[in-house]
């Protein structure tokens, strides 16, 4: 069955014929001159030239003929050279034919030998299909029966011969042609599939955007694909990487020449590969790497290159906006920590004192500007978390009613010198939500602030409903409005509008991107903002939640929820005990120890985690109140040897250790508990807080003393 091939195979089976009929057809005429040749020299010296002139003669026409056509192949057509093929086939049969019959009619037999391998020579290169095959086997075939029957008589027996042998004739014949042809036709889809594959990867390698060179032992660049030809603009490898020198180096040896490098890896085992590292080149960075390969049967080096300057840039940003949020989380630690100690005294002062109504007063100017404070410490210490990706929710039941008084009894005060009315107003709110209280007060504080900041005169309103799961708080004013073009960059941190120096400049920029990003956190979609220029503006926000109606909630600690705390016992339990307090900042054990012997609770400071480690090896102590980042020995380290003090029998007992720290990351509770603390309070903590904790670790410690 003859093979069928598409036009495309077709195509490039004819290159690859025509190629080696051009060939063929110099070494078949190279071969008919070397015989005509000796034929002539053999004659004349064996029988003179006279003897045998006709055949001389004829010989050397032959001789001639050949010699012509010898010169003429160059930059032939394919169409010529299978004319010439199909001609000098025929002309050879014609030769032979007539040096068999004319000359030499006794050695028909080597004549007709002869025929054969000069068809097979020149005529097998030429089938393209199976009609080729047909015909060049036929025509063959028909040449040669014609000379045997010229030369022999059948006789009686010789018909079934001459019928017998043709057939056998035009069937070697054809398939002489036709394996051949499988011949060609198996190279042919090999070369494609090669030539393809090697167009294939060409593609790839034009495609990409990286730089790929490839460079021998004498330095020539023997491959380059665009980019790295438009990149280096038709010079020398040598050239281009000589005048850049490293602008990051990832080698470990001293040279500065990127190019020393990669000469030096000619020295190494084949298929070694090196990152050479980042060069600058008109302002522009790449970064190179290379491998030692064989190319072509010789050592060479393929180098690929890649453009990192945004990649560069990227970690430049990110490198800058780690230090950034470090450094945000160290000052926001440091600004919390005496603004807790304030309100603790502030709160011990209220709660200890007989105070007249206008000292009341003051303390609770006192205690909201510290709290007003803290939110403006807050929106730096969570703008750090969402950055790092540490930002956590945390959702609880909360009186909603209670926290939005607060919030506007936090911004009345800031209000006083102002001729601004505030006003809260809600509508079927339920007593308790589910929610993060002290996210919702942020944001909330958040759109009162910057209310307040922007309203010269008339009135702000804080307005909260409740629907089926949503609550809606909406913040409005009179203030001076936002134009709709600016409204969009009202969440870029760090944002104020040209017209804010001119009233009230507060804050640090952060609040409203910050909010924005709580609410998509406590489940909204984002704050919405309408405003109208000089007439005023609107921010609202809606988050789902969960309402608990009629409900009396008790937090009862994790660590054993079936022991309850009677109320009654608290202040029992507290007079007998011996607090210990360990922080590396005098004011705030000033603050915690006034708090807590107000309470009645006996206390003891250690300044850093050494002091506090002498001390329990000494005395006993109900509890521990633990700061986090001293220096000399933290919190956690601390903690840690208090423990091993136990294992090794060095004390008898471990008090219940409280973690105290201003962070309020997910991260920094973990690490708490990894230490071995028992409990964590967040700085600065209201009393009702830190003494429902303390009771409750002294009474466990009291209980579990007993047993």
């Amino acid at each position: 069955m003859i093979p069928k091939i598409g036009k495309e195979e077709l195509s490039e089976l004819r290159k690859i014929k025509s190629a080696s009929t051009n060939l063929r057809l110099r070494l078949g005429f190279i071969a008919g001159i070397i015989a005509t040749s000796c034929h002539i020299i053999l004659d004349i010296a064996i029988v003179g030239f006279y003897e045998s002139f006709k055949l001389s003669l004829f010989n050397l026409s032959v001789f001639i003929l050949c010699l012509c056509f010898l010169f003429k192949l160059e930059n032939c057509s394919e169409r010529f050279l299978i004319i010439s093929t199909l001609s000098i086939t025929e002309i050879s049969n014609l030769i032979i034919g007539i040096l068999a019959i004319v000359f030499y009619p006794k050695c028909i037999g080597i004549f007709s030998q002869i025929s054969v391998l000069a068809f097979i020579f020149y005529n097998t290169v030429l089938p393209v299909s199976g009609k080729t095959l047909l015909f060049l086997a036929a025509k063959q075939t028909a040449v040669w029966t014609f000379y045997f029957l010229v030369f022999f008589d059948m006789g009686n027996g010789g018909i079934v011969i001459t019928i017998i042998g043709p057939i056998q004739l035009y069937l070697f014949y054809f398939f002489t042609l036709y394996f051949d042809y499988l011949k060609d036709i198996s190279i042919c889809k090999s070369q494609m599939k090669v030539k393809s594959m090697h167009t294939n990867i060409f593609s790839i390698v034009e495609a990409i955007s990286d730089y790929v060179l490839v460079i021998d032992k004498l330095e020539t660049i023997i491959f380059a694909n665009t980019s790295a030809k438009n990149l280096i603009q038709n010079g020398s490898a040598q050239t281009y990487f000589s005048k850049n020198y490293y602008y990051r180096k990832y080698l470990s040896n001293d040279s500065k020449d990127i190019f020393s490098e990669i000469k030096n890896l000619f020295a190494c085992p084949l298929n070694t590969e090196l990152n050479f590292g980042i060069i600058e080149s008109n302002s522009e960075l790449y970064e190179w790497s290379g491998k030692l390969i064989e190319w072509d049967n010789q050592a060479s080096i393929i180098l690929c290159g890649r453009n990192v300057t945004h990649l560069v840039k990227l970690e430049k940003e990110y490198n800058e906006s780690q230090y950034k949020s470090a450094l945000l989380r160290t000052v926001s630690h440091e600004l919390r920590t005496p603004v807790s100690a304030v309100i603790s005294i502030a709160q011990i002062i209220e709660s200890t004192e007989k105070l007249s109504s206008e000292s009341k007063e003051r303390i609770e100017i006192i205690k909201n500007s510290c709290n007003y404070q803290l939110c403006l410490i807050n929106d730096l210490l969570d703008y750090a978390q969402i950055l790092s990706g540490t930002l956590k929710i945390s959702k609880t039941f909360f009186n909603i009613n209670q926290l939005l008084i607060d919030c506007v009894n936090i911004i009345k005060i800031q209000l006083q010198e102002k001729d601004v009315r505030l006003e809260l107003i809600t509508n079927t709110l339920p007593k308790t939500i589910f929610s993060d209280p002290y996210r919702i007060k942020q944001v909330i504080l958040n759109l009162l602030s910057n209310a307040r900041k922007f309203t010269i005169k008339g009135m702000i309103i804080l307005e909260a409903d409740c629907g089926e799961n949503i609550i809606t708080i909406k913040c409005k004013d009179t203030g001076i409005g936002i134009s709709k073009e600016k409204i969009s960059s009202l969440f870029i941190p760090y944002g104020k509008f040209e017209c804010s120096s001119q009233i009230n400049p507060q804050g640090v920029g952060l609040g409203l991107a910050i909010s924005d990003m709580l609410v998509k956190e406590l489940g909204g979609e984002g704050i919405t903002v309408k405003s109208e220029l000089e007439k005023g503006s609107c921010f609202s926000f809606s988050i789902p939640t969960q309402s608990l109606q009629n409900s009396l909630l008790v937090d009862i600690p994790d660590e054993d929820p079936n022991v309850a705390v009677p109320f009654i016992s608290i202040k029992t339990i507290l007079h007998k005990n011996e607090v210990l307090i360990v922080d590396d900042m005098y004011f705030n054990i000033m603050a915690l120890t006034h708090l807590l012997k107000s309470e009645g609770i006996s206390c003891s400071y250690a300044l850093n985690g050494e002091e506090a480690i002498e001390k329990i090896k000494s005395s006993k102590f109900s509890c521990i109140l633990m700061d986090c980042e001293m220096p000399i020995l933290n919190g956690w380290e601390t903690t840690k040897k208090i423990k091993e003090l136990y294992a090794n029998g060095d004390i008898t007992s471990i008090p219940p250790i409280i973690a105290c720290t201003a962070h309020a990351s997910e991260h920094i509770k973990n690490i708490c508990l990894e230490a071995g603390m028992d409990d964590l309070i967040i700085k600065p903590c209201q009393i009702e807080i830190l003494i429902t904790k303390l009771s409750h670790w002294m009474f466990q410690s009291e209980r579990l003393g007993s047993k």
